[in-house]
Parts: C-alpha cells; structure tokens; sequence
C-alpha cells in the first residue's frame, strides 16, 4: 500500500478512537408489542452521545452506512445502531479499524458479539431458558463492567502505526480531552488532560506524547494524564492541530483560543512572570 493510501487509511481510526471514547453497549430487553401473545425479545444497541451533531452524522456515513438513527437528548445527541443488522455494521467498522487499546472497550464489544451470536443460533419465536439466562448474563456484565470500571480480562494492545495511533489517540482527545487555562494562585497555567477509566487507553496516549503525568483517582475510578508546561501544552496542540487533526468543533476552537494566548505571551520580569 502506497504512503498516501496508507494515510487515507489510517484516517478511518479517528472515528474508532472517538467511538471508542463515547460508546455506550447494551443488550435491551423489551416487550414484544406487535406480538398478541405479548413476550419480550432481546436486541444489541451501541450508542455514541456528543453535543456536535455534524460530527455524529460523519461517523454514522463512514462507520455505520447510514443505517444510525440520531435523536435530541438533553446537552447533545444520541447516534444509536439498534438491532442486529445496525450493530453488525458499526462491529465491521470496528474489525476493519478497532481499537487499538482498551480492556473495557474490547470486553464490551466482545460480549455484544457474543449476544449477537446467541441470539442467532436460535431464531425460534420462544427461546429456551438457557438462552434466556445467557443473555441475562450478558446484560450483567455490561452493568457490571459500566459501574466498576473493571474489564473481564486483558487484550494485547495491538500493533500499528504510528499514524493509525496517532488518528486514534485524536479521536480519543476530541471525545475524552480538554485544553485551556486555569488559574493556580495568581496565575494563569495552560492545561491539556485526558480522563478515562480504561488505563491502557491513558498509558499509550502517554507514550505517544512522550510526557506528561498520569495519576489515578479512586472515587471516580479514572485514570488522568496531564500536561500544565506552555512546551508541553503547545506540542499536544500542534499535534492534533495538524499532524492528526481533530474533527471536533470545540476542541478545536478550545486549541486554537489556547495556542493564541500562549504564542502571544512573553514573561514581563516586572510582573514576576504572571501570565495575564
């Protein structure tokens, strides 16, 4: 593959990376209303939630062929895959482009996949009790998984270029990240952080980056990487700008507001170098 297919290519991990930061997995149980006898069926959904719709329906067209369904909530919108045929297309997205690392992500897809099959394998109009305890399980682990922040078990982070993890980890920031100033005293210091609960996902945006500070806080059970020096804020800024470009239209506003007050600031030695 050419060096410019190959950078098309890894482009598509922006919205794996974004999915993967604002993906919500469940195995709905609802009532049967078109059934007289009444009854209730099992279905898989994947939602991602985000206040920009535009960026919702790009990732509806390159990720789930259109087949998504967006709906107002309250501070955002919600694109849903419902169904069987909706979430198997977002899971083909994601085996073409998955994700790179995350315990808590994979596990969730992994048992989606998992409930998908088993509703398969048995199409009759009254599932026995076996497969009705299994997806009950499923639907466990999920809620499990969503409250304690604890993953099933570990996957090898894969291994992939520095260009796909780049695109991936922008996804991520654009979903997860935040850059701004905050005040410290009587100053004002630059920030870019990132919070999550899957670890693996922090570890190797820390190491992409090549700095910054990780540190675990317990009662939201999130792991947070942080950078508050102008070098280190300016570099995250510059590499999301242009060497793997966000899509997000307030991160961008938010690095681009953040990258001016700091280009333009020169430490005045009569003001003890107090960023104003």
């Amino acid at each position: 593959m050419g060096a410019e297919n190959q950078q098309e290519t890894s482009k598509n991990f922006y919205y794996s990376g974004f999915s993967v930061g604002e993906l919500s997995c469940s195995i709905l149980k609802l009532h049967n209303r078109k059934s007289k006898n009444g009854g209730i069926y099992y279905t898989p959904d994947l939602t991602i939630s985000n206040a920009d719709k535009k960026l919702l329906q790009d990732i509806d067209k390159v990720c789930g062929n259109n087949l998504g369904v967006i709906t107002k909530i309250k501070g955002g919108f919600n694109l849903s895959f419902r169904g069987k045929k909706k979430v198997k297309q977002l899971l083909s997205f994601f085996d073409n482009y998955p994700s790179i690392a995350g315990d808590l992500t994979q596990s969730k897809i992994e048992i989606i996949r998992n409930a998908i099959s088993v509703i398969e394998d048995e199409r009759t109009y009254k599932r026995s009790l076996k497969t009705l305890n299994q997806l009950e399980e499923y639907r466990e682990k999920l809620k499990t998984i969503k409250q304690s922040g604890l993953a099933e078990k570990s996957f090898t982070i894969q291994t992939r270029s520095r260009s796909d993890i780049g695109y991936f980890l922008s996804g991520i920031f654009d979903a997860e990240g935040s850059v701004g100033m905050k005040r410290s005293g009587e100053r004002l210091q630059p920030f870019a952080a990132i919070a999550m609960k899957d670890k693996e996902i922090i570890v190797l945006f820390r190491d992409f980056i090549g700095f910054g500070n990780i540190r675990f806080r317990p009662r939201e059970h999130v792991y947070h990487w942080e950078v508050g020096s102008i070098s280190g804020v300016l570099k995250v800024i510059e590499i999301f700008q242009n060497k793997f470009p966000d899509k997000l239209m307030k991160m961008k506003l938010r690095m681009e507001r953040v990258r001016r007050i700091l280009n333009d600031y020169t430490p005045n030695p009569h003001k003890n170098g107090v960023m104003i």
